[in-house]
């Protein structure tokens, strides 16, 4: 399916907006010293962009492919278009990181999704990588105990993993429960219009499309894997520019670093 003329717009704006940002980012930080950094790495700055598409962006892309049941499953190669596409709104944009995530989802709808699918897959995706973040977490700090001996941010970073945990967890609880039904119906009567009514049984088409995505146990769990997967071998990327800016690191250190910048 064609994609309509606004999103050709609007990526073409990202991306416009995203070079300026990058231009505008080397001058502030002294062109020269950035350009030093450049000609340290070398080609290997090559090697990273196309070693975090080939593996974090496609392992994740595995990871939201396998939560679609197949007769209504989108090919792995769009979907790893549309992730790429997503991730790189979400970068541009830190500030508003889940806007990735919508651009995704409609993305996936145009392409001949159903809506209740495309929105569905991608925020069960959301929740269960918080979820195997926490678990990240938990990795990153017995490796950086083990390579630092400090353990006195243990404590701070485990109980705020456990209360990121438990929010997640209630997210979860509140989408089996329904939360987009409820939220049609108090809009539809604030708003008192009879038109806006669609919008409750669309809330509701939403909330039984989640409940049967989180259903298919085997497909949560690949998810979980091939995320995990994602996370741990994202590390990668790290260790190669720590290698090409001559810094010796072992893959602890990478994956240490990768956790601090995830």
């Amino acid at each position: 399916m064609k994609v309509p003329g606004k999103i050709q717009l609007t990526v073409w704006l990202f991306g416009f907006a995203g070079a300026a940002l990058f231009i505008a980012i080397v001058i502030h930080q002294d062109l020269s010293k950035v350009g030093a950094a450049f000609a340290t790495a070398g080609w290997a700055i090559v090697g990273i962009v196309a070693y975090h598409f080939l593996v974090p962006v496609f392992l994740d892309a595995i990871a939201w492919w396998v939560l679609f049941p197949r007769p209504d499953r989108l090919p792995l190669r769009k979907l790893l278009w549309m992730r790429w596409i997503g991730e790189s709104v979400s970068t541009l944009v830190p500030s508003a990181a889940v806007g990735g995530d919508v651009v995704r989802a409609r993305l996936a709808a145009i392409n001949g999704a159903p809506l209740p699918l495309a929105a569905g897959s991608v925020l069960v995706d959301l929740t269960l990588g918080v979820f195997t973040q926490a678990g990240f977490t938990l990795l990153g700090v017995v490796l950086l105990v083990g390579v630092t001996g400090q353990k006195n941010f243990v404590r701070p970073t485990l109980i705020g993993t456990l209360i990121g945990f438990i929010g997640v967890a209630g997210f979860y609880f509140v989408q089996r429960l329904g939360m987009f039904r409820f939220l049609a119906t108090i809009i539809a009567r604030l708003a008192n219009l009879p038109e806006w009514q669609s919008l409750i049984h669309g809330g509701e088409t939403l909330d039984q499309t989640v409940r049967a995505l989180y259903a298919r146990r085997k497909a949560v769990i690949a998810c979980c894997v091939w995320t995990t997967l994602s996370l741990v071998l994202g590390s990668g990327e790290i260790w190669i520019a720590l290698h090409a800016l001559g810094l010796h690191a072992t893959v602890a250190n990478a994956l240490i670093l990768h956790k601090v910048w995830c």
